[in-house]
């Protein structure tokens, strides 16, 4: 069996539940134990991809040199 996880809007969740029934798909609501729900980056990777986005970065060609380089 597969997991997945959806993300679905509000205004469709029904259909979407209806459909997923009619397929014979278990329906599993997420707690809060053990999982993170917040998929909120902290702030060293929010700084990473603005760095990114501004091009601050250097682009990957050589795996090898990459490691030596670190």
């Amino acid at each position: 069996m597969t997991t997945l996880t959806i993300q679905v809007p509000d205004k469709k969740a029904n259909l979407i539940k209806q459909l997923l029934k009619e397929l014979d798909v278990k329906i599993v609501t997420p707690t809060n134990e053990g999982c993170d729900l917040d998929h909120t980056p902290n702030t060293e990777t929010i700084k990473a991809i603005e760095d990114a986005r501004k091009g601050k970065t250097k682009r990957i060609t050589d795996l090898k040199a990459f490691f030596d380089g670190i």
